[in-house]
């Protein structure tokens, strides 16, 4: 049986009295205070019901002044998720379908900090899924709203100073406080205009402290980010793109610098890839993140590509050998990466000039001059996201940028390594029913079979790996160092290992030389995590770097992305500050005597 819910706005913790609940929920100044900005935070550490959410979702989509970004993150424990999805799933669908959409989303969440995009990524859910009180210290945000509810045991004074920690000056608090909780915690966090706490347990209060707030305070406001937002990404690869739609969707407008005559040139080109999570033992960061990473993608997917041609959520099946019995990703999907960068890059807020290299970069006053070989100037802008592989080595390695650099980030790019690969592809055998040829197969390289293509279905298998410490224009345009009869070799040879039964079927074509190739050049680091992040220390000079992806960049991209539009506009960060640390571009890193690079499936 189906019910009904409803939810007001603006919405505020439930409370008996009717008349305190209205008076609660106008503190907020909801819509209005939200009218015309660049974009809207909310905090919300009951996120049981989601009626709130739905409430400030549906506001938000009726209002012409709403924000360009309505940021709303939830708290809710794992059992509170499992109930709310039953809950969902039998409340009578809306007209607008706001319930059934969340659904969708809530599926097959683990503990952890997740985002999910909404109405074309304009409406952004930061869901923590876990225990309330430790995500308030391991939360990366400004909040403009804050919806808290204390629970029995969730008050103290350090509650209080973790709730003024994630408060933009002017953020109005609405809590629901314990019986007889001092409230005096407040005004010593810098919390002003408190309400006397009602019989319901219902306080409100502002966040404006009489001291500056130094670091803790975005360096830029929001309002002045609204008055002319732009800035200029250096790369039209998957790690480019990927920024440039982030910045767009934030209403942003993004010039993007392409040296080639056409997006997707480099390893963005490859025919077919797949999104899939890393697994672990220990379940390291890097699992870790490509869980949520991989979420994020396929999000992107279902919204921009079309389902069958250019991407299929086909599940993977993951050989691990000696490491453990065989495992099915069903969050996993392959992917047409040119055609995922072609998606992002038509963005209405986006315009790409290509065939300008980016040779120079320039200081001049708060603007950095993007310059050509011959000096000539291709763009300024206050913002700039280097993306494009070892290109970036180079441009930010000189010693003109050495003042502008942080001091170890000359190690951290003399970690960059680039790893030649080429993918082998055919056309399907006639005889393909067995279940090996039903969806793609990970572990030992990768075999993608029954993929759409112009000329009919094809199969992918690879892809090879060169290692390349220090490459050179030369190598990296060859893209291959070993011969191609060689390297279709080391591919038939590695799909013998990982599925026996399509390397017996296809080895007709490699033997007869039907087989086509793919080549390219990946960038990957020593720990095999994108470097997403600043380029100085304390990210003021409005210089960013967005490369690294290696053979995961379908899985990590969408992510880094995130994460670094995210700490341009002062957001909240999509995975716990402390795993965030894992893939920002100022990561110590453990310098090895050894060089160790490893396949794509590893």
């Amino acid at each position: 049986m189906q019910t009904q819910r409803k939810a007001t706005f603006p919405p505020a913790p439930e409370v008996p009295d009717s008349n305190a609940c209205a008076a609660h929920s106008a503190h907020s100044g909801l819509p209005g205070a939200w009218a015309h900005r660049a974009a809207w935070t909310i905090l919300d550490t009951d996120f049981q019901q989601a009626d709130r959410f739905i409430a400030t979702w549906r506001a938000w989509r009726a209002d012409p002044a709403r924000p360009v970004m309505l940021h709303y993150a939830g708290h809710i424990s794992p059992d509170g998720l499992a109930l709310l999805r039953r809950e969902l799933a039998a409340t009578e669908s809306d007209a607008d379908d706001f319930y059934p959409s969340l659904l969708h989303e809530l599926q097959d969440r683990d503990a952890g900090i997740h985002r999910i995009l909404l109405d074309q990524g304009q409406v952004s859910l930061t869901l923590c899924i876990g225990d309330s009180h430790t995500f308030l210290g391991d939360h990366k945000l400004f909040a403009n709203t804050v919806w808290f509810s204390a629970g029995a045991n969730l008050w103290s004074k350090w509650t209080a100073k973790a709730l003024s920690r994630l408060c933009a000056r002017g953020a109005t608090l609405e809590a629901l406080l314990p019986p007889d909780a001092p409230a005096e915690w407040l005004l010593e966090a810098g919390f002003v205009r408190c309400s006397p706490v009602s019989a319901t347990g219902t306080v409100n209060a502002t966040f404006d402290p009489p001291w500056p707030l130094g670091n803790k305070e975005p360096p830029v406001a929001a309002e002045a980010l609204a008055k002319a937002p732009s800035c200029c990404v250096v790369g039209a690869g998957i790690s480019g793109a990927s920024v440039a739609y982030a910045l767009a969707r934030r209403g942003w407008q993004v010039t993007v610098l392409e040296a080639a005559p056409h997006a997707a040139a480099g390893a963005s080109g490859l025919p077919v890839g797949l999104v899939v999570p890393h697994v672990s033992a220990d379940d390291s960061p890097r699992s870790r993140l490509s869980r949520v990473g991989a979420k994020l993608m396929l999000q992107h997917c279902r919204n921009l590509l079309q389902g069958g041609e250019e991407w299929a959520l086909s599940g993977v099946l993951e050989h691990r050998f000696s490491e453990g019995p065989d495992r099915l990703h069903h969050a996993a999907a392959w992917v047409k990466p040119a055609a995922l960068v072609k998606a992002w890059l038509q963005h209405p807020n986006i315009t790409v000039h290509y065939a300008k290299p980016v040779a120079q970069l320039q200081r001049n006053g708060d603007l950095w001059s993007l310059r050509g070989q011959d000096g000539s100037p291709l763009a300024e802008a206050k913002v700039v996201v280097l993306a494009t592989a070892f290109a970036t080595r180079a441009l930010l390695e000189t010693d003109a940028m050495q003042v502008h650099r942080a001091p170890s980030l000359h190690l951290t790019l003399g970690d960059l390594q680039a790893v030649h690969g080429t993918a082998s592809t055919g056309s399907m055998p006639q005889h393909t029913e067995s279940p090996a040829w039903h969806h793609p197969h990970n572990g030992h390289g990768c075999f993608i079979p029954s993929v759409p293509g112009p000329a009919g279905p094809f199969w992918l298998a690879g892809s090879s790996f060169e290692p390349d410490s220090t490459p050179t224009p030369e190598s990296l345009a060859q893209h291959r160092l070993a011969p191609l009869a060689d390297q279709h070799r080391a591919n038939l040879e590695r799909l013998q290992t990982l599925l026996p039964e399509a390397a017996e079927a296809t080895a007709p074509l490699f033997l007869g030389g039907q087989v086509n190739a793919w080549s390219g050049t990946r960038c990957v680091t020593h720990d095999r995590l994108p470097l997403a992040g600043p380029v100085d220390t304390n990210a003021l000079n409005g210089l960013w770097m967005h490369v690294g992806m290696g053979a995961r960049g379908l899985t990590f991209s969408a992510l880094g992305a995130e994460m670094i539009a995210a700490r341009i506009c002062h957001e909240p960060w999509p995975v716990e500050s402390a795993l965030a640390k894992s893939m920002d571009s100022q990561r110590l890193r453990k310098r090895r005597t050894v060089r160790e690079v490893e396949s794509d499936s590893t």
